[in-house]
């Protein structure tokens, strides 16, 4: 079977504002090292296959061509609105069904950050893609989690299938999207829980029969945008896709199927998910502070600083995030970054558009 990578590029990555905006979303932010995440992600996969897709929105096609500018026009598969990644997901099968309909498709995120665990990462979607065929089965990859996080789907997963083989792979026995902490705690103190890092291969064809099965709405749906669009009737396509259920591809099939394999994650990984998690990864001075830009501080530690435009001057400051732009200023408490999503709630409840 020929492998199809599509590199899902369609979110605005809100925890991470005011850097990350409609206009300027994560993964095509250059947060560390001289390529931004997209970038990055693009470079990795084509060791995959030459078949590689971008799945976005058309807000974006014009900053992701600038980025990527040998990508051909039928590389990118745009949404017409955000509906979510069972919908996103689904319309990638449907393009890539229409020019291979045995194709082997594999899903990962514009905006994941790896270390220096490339081949085992590249070995690990292999061995997925491989489980996929063979078995024609959903498959994702897990990740044994390191501490309690409400941030991540869990998946209990059974014994290992493959004997000692690495990486592993698991049948799922249960699948949780984003427990409370308590839960959670219980997850990581039972060791038969991984994190879905949202790494998904199955052949297309499977795909389909699993979503008629589980999320009959949303089938129907792209059955109607796959007829339109064969009969060259774009416009109603995109009107059709518009009115598609808006859910994740967690709970519209992975909850609910009994054909979900699981392949152990063996490789370093961060969602760089909030601007703790960011500054998790980068090189940060001996008193645990990161700083990008001109500083003074005194008696502050373990911060992350990014000011390219002002000094930043502070007295014992702790655990703290600041983060400026030419238009605004972020500061929180590191352990409160992943509510930064809330601010733009906020301003999108009080009409601020100019700083979304």
């Amino acid at each position: 079977m020929a492998r199809h990578v599509v590199i899902l590029a369609g979110g605005s990555g809100t925890r991470l504002w005011p850097r990350s905006r409609e206009k300027s979303p994560k993964h095509l932010l250059t947060l560390h090292g001289g390529e931004s995440l997209l970038q990055s992600t693009h470079a990795r996969v084509l060791n995959l296959t030459d078949s590689v897709y971008i799945v976005t929105e058309q807000s974006q096609v014009k900053s992701i061509r600038k980025q990527l500018p040998n990508l051909r026009d039928q590389q990118f598969i745009v949404e017409p609105a955000r509906r979510g990644t069972a919908s996103a997901l689904g319309l990638a099968a449907l393009a890539i069904a229409e020019r291979d309909a045995q194709a082997t498709m594999l899903s990962v995120h514009a905006d994941h950050y790896l270390g220096h665990d490339e081949d085992a990462y590249l070995k690990t979607l292999d061995v997925e893609a491989r489980w996929a065929e063979s078995k024609r089965s959903l498959v994702t990859v897990g990740l044994r989690p390191p501490y309690a996080s409400t941030a991540f789907g869990y998946i209990q997963v059974g014994p290992p299938l493959d004997g000692d083989q690495t990486p592993a792979v698991y049948r799922a026995v249960r699948f949780v999207e984003k427990p409370d902490l308590k839960t959670a705690e219980g997850f990581l103190a039972s060791g038969s829980y991984l994190w879905n890092l949202g790494l998904f291969s199955w052949p297309v064809d499977v795909l389909f029969s699993e979503m008629a099965t589980h999320a009959p709405q949303l089938y129907a749906g792209l059955e109607r945008v796959k007829h339109a669009r064969r009969a060259g009737r774009l416009d109603e396509a995109d009107h059709l896709y518009e009115e598609l259920p808006t859910e994740a591809i967690d709970y519209a099939v992975l909850e609910r199927t009994k054909n979900l394999l699981v392949v152990g994650a063996a490789f370093e990984w961060h969602d760089l998910g909030s601007w703790a998690d960011l500054h998790d990864i980068l090189q940060r001075d001996e008193a645990g502070n990161f700083v990008e830009g001109d500083s003074v501080l005194i008696d502050s530690k373990n911060c992350m600083i990014h000011s390219p435009h002002k000094l930043v001057a502070a007295v014992g400051l702790d655990d703290m995030v600041v983060i400026e732009t030419e238009d605004a200023i972020l500061i929180c408490p590191k352990a409160r970054s992943q509510d930064v999503k809330l601010i733009v709630d906020r301003l999108k409840q009080m009409g601020k558009m100019e700083y979304l």
